[in-house]
């Protein structure tokens, strides 16, 4: 069965980013984001809604203090079931995806300390006159990373993302990228297609649904577009 039409992918998304997927299991998660853009971009989307970097990709244990304050902000206390109820499979996994929430939320009041890494610009997006924005798309060195920012600050609404997608030269099917809340994001590119992402190609962010496109595909309007530079 392909992980990426897996009822539970967000589920397991957390725990690869928190750290709490480990050994065979998070070997098959890992061959499944080479092989499958769509668990990828399902990574992408959920380390650029917590504003996250995949240095911080690993367990981290907050301090008692910040836990105490997870709880009470959360009220976590409701969540607190006898220990028969827990022996059920399935509650088990709604566990683990709750607390992956709670670690992602917890490790924005850590503090942490890390070297900037050195971008250089590759694209420029734009649009027509009724585009909302332009956007400066940068690679990280290694050629790992993404990111993209708008002369303006621009919000997708609560029904909406923004996705960016690979145009690749020669023509061929859109690729996704990267699934956006905002248009000033950084994120990891998907393992099998960053190679791709180089002079010759376009980037595309075009507007979908919550969680973006179900089909693989740009579904609603292409707002901006830019050719790979370099």
């Amino acid at each position: 069965m392909k992980l990426a039409r897996h009822h539970l992918l967000d589920a397991l998304v957390a725990e690869y980013i928190v750290g709490t997927l480990r050994g065979a299991a998070r070997k098959r998660f890992e061959r499944a984001m080479r092989e499958e853009p769509l668990v990828a971009t399902r990574v992408s989307h959920w380390l650029s809604r917590a504003n996250l970097k995949p240095s911080l990709s690993q367990a981290v244990k907050p301090s008692p203090a910040v836990w105490r304050a997870i709880e009470t902000t959360l009220n976590l206390s409701r969540f607190r079931e006898p220990w028969w109820a827990r022996l059920s499979v399935w509650r088990g996994w709604a566990v683990a995806a709750t607390s992956a929430l709670v670690l992602l939320v917890g490790s924005q009041l850590i503090t942490r300390t890390a070297a900037p890494e050195a971008m250089q610009t590759v694209a420029r997006l734009s649009g027509d006159a009724t585009a909302p924005t332009a956007v400066v798309a940068s690679r990280s060195s290694d050629g790992k990373r993404l990111s993209l920012k708008a002369d303006r600050a621009i919000e997708a609404s609560a029904l909406q993302s923004y996705e960016l997608w690979l145009l690749p030269e020669g023509g061929g099917a859109p690729i996704s990228l990267a699934v956006l809340g905002s248009l000033t994001a950084e994120f990891a590119l998907p393992p099998s297609q960053a190679a791709r992402v180089t002079r010759g190609a376009k980037l595309a962010v075009s507007v979908e649904p919550a969680g973006g496109s179900k089909t693989g595909a740009p579904t609603g309007p292409v707002i901006l577009v830019g050719a790979i530079e370099s």
